[in-house]
């Protein structure tokens, strides 16, 4: 097994929950606008900044991490999913409805937050804490909005050797049917990277 190392979860972590980063900048930006001009760089200018816009800039960052990050570890993936062992699927199922309601359930709630205050703040860091060490240690980490653009998720169900096998895969391929092959590569318990094969 090639199990996701902590960066390349964290980095999932992350880019799930871009569109609430990007959204939350926007917002704070907009509701302090009043408060966004040039007044020299200072002490008094710096603690300004970070006290209107400071959510907003540790954000950002975590949206390039997020996003730089994600293409790093799918950019590893392609090059070692030859690596992996080529299956015949007998079962398969799309999970492509699920980042749907990943949005809807963690996502849309903190879209009606005004107040960014220390106390709000807090709250939400400590949600999102609670939130990462249950999405790493779960199937929940290949459940992506953002991943989900360019690449589709499965439940399958397939023989290796002559043990039944099921698990999640991740996969470029749109079209992945029964009596399919694929070629996967494991990246954590019955959590696969792979693509549909044209022969075995």
């Amino acid at each position: 097994m090639n199990p996701l190392n902590k960066w390349a979860r964290l980095v999932l972590f992350l880019s799930s929950y871009l569109p609430l980063f990007a959204i939350i900048c926007v917002r704070q930006i907009i509701l302090n606008s009043d408060k966004l001009h040039w007044a020299g760089i200072h002490a008094d200018s710096v603690m300004c900044f970070f006290h209107f816009f400071g959510f907003s800039f540790f954000l950002a960052f975590l949206c390039i991490v997020g996003i730089a990050g994600s293409w790093i570890l799918f950019d590893n993936l392609n090059r070692r999913v030859e690596n992996g062992v080529t299956v015949k699927i007998e079962e398969v199922s799309s999970l492509n409805e699920e980042p749907l309601a990943y949005v809807a359930t963690y996502i849309i709630p903190f879209l009606f937050e005004k107040d960014y205050s220390l106390a709000n703040i807090t709250t939400l860091v400590v949600i999102f804490l609670v939130i990462y060490r249950l999405y790493i240690n779960s199937k929940l980490i290949l459940v992506n909005p953002i991943v989900s653009l360019k690449y589709s998720i499965y439940s399958i169900r397939y023989i290796d050797g002559e043990v039944d096998r099921q698990g999640i895969l991740i996969s470029k391929s749109k079209d992945l049917r029964e009596q399919d092959y694929a070629k996967i590569y494991n990246v954590g318990y019955q959590l696969f990277y792979g693509y549909r094969r044209e022969e075995k």
